[in-house]
């Protein structure tokens, strides 16, 4: 079977690192909240007009 969709991040524009966190914008769920705290996803806030950038690496750089 294929997968429809690839979900993982790229790799990083900035050290190449595979293995981003997504960032989520918006009004965050209980279970959105559960999930940053356990560091599966960045919770990014209110989403601004111009570049919102989707993957935080580890070394800091946001794409």
């Amino acid at each position: 079977m294929t997968t429809l969709f690839d979900d993982a991040p790229p790799d990083c524009s900035q050290c190449g690192s595979p293995g981003a966190r997504a960032i989520i914008y918006g009004d965050p769920s209980e279970e959105m909240i559960v999930a940053a705290r356990l560091g599966d996803i960045v919770l990014g806030g209110v989403p601004r007009e111009g570049h919102t950038p989707q993957w935080l690496c580890a070394c800091g750089a946001r794409y």
